[in-house]
């Protein structure tokens, strides 16, 4: 892959809070940020604004939780395929056809439920707009990969943290949105607000300097089957994602639940947002603090620590008795998300063959939306029975522990493939 830096003079890593202003002036970091943010929000506003659209079209969770569902398991059966094309053609293709795409598929959703028409024709709608959301997470995630290769590649983990919390903002300013939007308009306010940002962001990171640059891996191997998924380590990194993505599917459904239940009606939707952006906020806050550090534990040991963290913030979750301490406990638990997020990346990044990054990243993107969208069709019945909604968050607690416990495993082909592997970007 050719490099697209102007010198190829060693970069030092800064310390503290400086290295961000270094991530800051690599060329074409600016528009991965900004525009990468604005072009994701859709991803922090379709879940919810799903929930809060269906539920109120037919009056029950279940459906509003199945609808989610489908829109995350489209989003998984496709995306790799997104991604070896990303690999092999680049990614600006891809990305403008699906900012083409994905209003269209918004438009689909808006015209079913406005239509009553029948439940399963909402769930397709939802099912295409899942198929059409823009791999951006993916690309953004492997240009900056390609950003930091040798001289930079002390630069890798605060470009990847910084990264990963920019993505944390999405979970903050999505839920607001949507929620904002609801209490003043509706919900399909929001969703047209998605398919503009999307559209605009996705088309601005295509066209940027970073992502015209990207040249496909000249030792690229030809791709079959299951490609980076099956490669040594990725099963068990792909495993121990689903347990945390499926509690993260499981929240998204029981925060709304939980507000309809201890708020006024006339707010709930709005509190709703309002807490779920409050946890992506504490994550924005774990993050900047965690990507100024530097940490001698291995990666996959990293991974747990955070991973339990994570786990036992939601565990408290269970015993919340109110709007007030939810959003204590939500703020706090949140800052454990955007470190273990960020160790996951780092992990991709070291053990991914070499020219499949891309799509070793969808591959991650893949089992976290099958992996959610279980969570989420799973608190959709679960919490609709009494008393469910804390059982809900009790699911999220153990299935973030199960993975935390895989990734401790000390003897794990994860861990031998991350001490022996070198970065495989470049």
């Amino acid at each position: 892959m050719t490099d697209p830096r102007p010198d190829s003079h060693p970069v030092h890593a800064p310390a503290g809070l400086r290295q961000y202003a270094a991530v800051w002036r690599l060329p074409g970091g600016p528009t991965l940020l900004v525009a990468g943010i604005l072009g994701r929000l859709p991803v922090g506003m379709a879940p919810l604004a799903l929930v809060l659209l269906v539920e109120r079209a037919t009056g029950s969770y279940a459906p509003a939780g199945a609808a989610t569902a489908f829109y995350a398991l489209a989003n998984a059966l496709l995306g790799p395929l997104l991604g070896r094309l990303a690999d092999r053609l680049g990614p600006v293709r891809v990305l403008l056809a699906t900012a083409v795409a994905y209003p269209l598929a918004v438009a689909a959703v808006l015209a079913t439920v406005l239509a009553d028409a029948p439940v399963w024709l909402i769930w397709l709608a939802s099912a295409l707009l899942g198929a059409c959301l823009p791999p951006l997470t993916a690309t953004v995630r492997s240009v900056w990969a390609n950003l930091t290769e040798p001289p930079a590649d002390r630069l890798r983990e605060p470009a990847l943290a910084l990264e990963t919390t920019a993505f944390e903002v999405v979970f903050v300013l999505g839920p607001m949105l949507v929620g904002g939007l609801a209490a003043i308009a509706s919900p399909v306010a929001a969703f047209v607000a998605a398919a503009a940002l999307a559209a605009g962001g996705t088309t601005a990171v295509a066209l940027g300097r970073a992502t015209r640059a990207w040249r496909p891996h000249p030792d690229r191997p030809h791709v079959r089957g299951l490609g980076p998924a099956v490669a040594p380590g990725m099963p068990l990194l792909l495993a121990v994602a689903a347990g945390i993505t499926f509690a993260f599917g499981v929240v998204g459904v029981a925060v709304p639940a939980f507000a309809g239940a201890h708020a006024p009606a006339e707010h709930a939707e709005t509190i709703a947002g309002l807490l779920l952006g409050v946890w992506a906020v504490g994550s924005v806050v774990g993050g900047v603090w965690f990507g100024t550090r530097r940490f001698a534990m291995p990666l996959p040991t990293q991974w747990a620590v955070a991973l339990f963290a994570v786990a036992a913030g939601m565990a408290v979750l269970v015993v919340v008795p109110s709007v007030p301490v939810m959003v204590v406990a939500l703020l706090l638990g949140g800052g454990t998300l955007a470190p273990a997020l960020t160790v996951e990346n780092s992990l991709v990044a070291r053990i991914a063959p070499p020219g499949m990054v891309n799509e070793a990243y969808t591959w991650v993107a893949t089992i976290a939306f099958a992996a959610s969208a279980a969570g989420a069709a799973v608190a959709g019945v679960t919490v609709d029975l009494p008393g469910g909604v804390p059982v809900a968050f009790g699911v999220a607690a153990a299935s973030t522990a199960l993975g935390a416990a895989v990734a401790a495993w000390p003897r794990s082909a994860l861990r031998r493939a991350a001490e022996h592997a070198v970065f495989t970007a470049r």
